[in-house]
């Protein structure tokens, strides 16, 4: 940009706005690494913590999940406008807060419905989490560096587990049974980390879209600004809201800035409704409520059946997000030398794979019970290995999955980004829920074919539904 259309206050106005938008997408991964610390290896024993220290019925665990979930979809409701109303510091900092309420009921259990409240609240917290800091990557990246910026996000996301699940796993060394010490111990320390991310998010955070998000007037150096050649071309000059220029007045030659109004909710939801990618987006949420029904419930219970050690429970949290943390460092160079397409139908053959070898090893019963070592029917003598492999694959394959997933999402979603992963949220939410019905229904090897399906539903509607938005 010459100095002719860039004064310097505009340039330094820019160069901050460069600035703010990297210090977000910092801000994004570190909060949301840390919350995954400490939410995904707590959820990973939950159930078997139930069972083991206290009277209360291992069911509770499954049912809990499920009021959790509920708590995430009325979020998705109300998310947009409360953003809107108090701009994003607050939006992450009741987020945060919310998220410890699963945490602290599991420390003080009193009754099922102490836990039944707890679990409102974190879901609450958590349907938040997974709408603010998607939207944040997604708002605070340009369109050439979207899915390279989501790649980011994602092994900061994964980092957070793998980490969790390691202190876990170290801390459940030769643990035969999970007491009441382990229980509190656990859940005392991943709601300090939250509270800690919490805070960190709270104070550096800075909302980008303010001025059309919050209706403060424009600054000069939030103005994007698009040059209009005489036969109607745009070059576009990076900055926040679009402002037309270079296009005189016929009348008096004086250019007159004009601000491209951001759409409201309605306008989005009509434009959206019309669109046919919009509902094919909904389609791979079937897969992501089965796949982490199955890696949050259905494995560490069913892990339980098969061997004595509880530290076998974290350790597959722990390879789980290792793979993820590979995966997410990995698939944005392996779609440079592939493309997207090509990474999504590798990541269904390993999800194929892991999905078999899970009926090859678990019991045949219902899932929702852990049943005595040994006693239950398998298809081959399970063995540790055989975990390690199948949490390896899965987390391995969606994360690539996740990375793609979400940056098609954004693109599709346009400017109502808010909007659209509070509707994401909403339709994961929907089928984590049926999920947990299932061992009530069904016993693990049907979850299993269930989950076949999926992967194929999610695999189809990407590199044929979404093509267009797979670049």
């Amino acid at each position: 940009m010459s100095d002719e259309r860039c004064p310097t206050g505009i340039k330094m106005g820019l160069h901050m706005c460069c600035h703010e938008r990297t210090k977000n997408l910092v801000v994004a991964s570190v909060c949301m690494s840390m919350c995954m610390m400490a939410a995904y290896p707590a959820a990973s024993v939950q159930n078997v913590a139930l069972a083991e220290s206290t009277d209360i019925d291992l069911n509770v665990g499954y049912y809990s999940e499920i009021v959790k979930y509920v708590g995430c979809i009325l979020v998705g409701f109300v998310f947009h406008p409360f953003y809107k109303l108090v701009g994003i510091k607050v939006t992450a900092a009741t987020t945060g807060l919310l998220l410890t309420g699963g945490f602290w009921v599991m420390i003080w259990i009193v009754n099922e419905a102490f836990i039944y409240f707890g679990y409102f609240l974190s879901g609450l917290g958590a349907g938040a989490l997974w709408i603010l800091w998607p939207m944040a990557v997604m708002d605070n990246s340009e369109e050439s560096q979207a899915q390279r910026n989501m790649g980011y996000w994602w092994m900061a996301e994964a980092l957070g587990p793998t980490v969790g699940a390691l202190i876990n796993y170290l801390y459940f060394q030769n643990v035969t049974t999970i007491s009441s010490e382990n229980r509190i111990m656990l859940y005392s320390i991943c709601c300090a980390v939250t509270v800690i991310a919490v805070f960190i998010a709270t104070i550096t955070v800075t909302d980008i879209k303010k001025s059309s998000k919050r209706h403060r007037p424009l600054k000069e150096d939030e103005i994007r600004y698009l040059e209009i050649d005489e036969k109607g071309h745009q070059k576009e000059y990076d900055a926040d809201v679009q402002v037309l220029v270079g296009k005189s007045d016929e009348k008096d030659g004086v250019t007159t800035p004009t601000q491209t109004d951001q759409p409201t909710a309605a306008e989005w939801f009509r434009k959206m409704f019309r669109t046919k990618e919009f509902w094919i987006l909904l389609l791979p949420l079937i897969y992501w409520g089965f796949i982490w029904g199955y890696f949050m419930k259905m494995l560490p219970t069913a892990t339980a059946s098969i061997t004595d050690r509880r530290d076998v429970i974290p350790l597959t949290a722990l390879v789980s997000g290792a793979a993820m943390l590979v995966g997410a460092t990995s698939w944005n160079f392996v779609s440079r030398w592939l493309n997207n397409t090509a990474c999504i139908i590798l990541a269904s053959i390993m999800q194929f794979i892991a999905i078999t070898l899970s009926i090859l090893i678990f019991p045949k019963n219902a899932a929702a019970e852990i049943t005595e070592v040994g006693a239950a029917e398998t298809y081959i003598t399970p063995d540790n290995m055989y975990l390690v492999v199948i949490a390896g694959l899965i987390g391995l394959a969606d994360s690539g999955v996740s990375i793609i997933y979400y940056t098609v999402a954004g693109r599709v979603y346009g400017s109502g980004t808010s909007l659209g992963f509070s509707v994401n949220n909403n339709g994961f939410c929907v089928f984590y829920i049926v999920s947990m019905f299932a061992p009530s229904l069904f016993d693990l090897h049907s979850y299993c074919y269930c989950m076949f399906g999926a992967v194929l539903l999610m695999c189809l509607s990407l590199t044929v539904g979404l093509r267009r938005f797979m670049h």
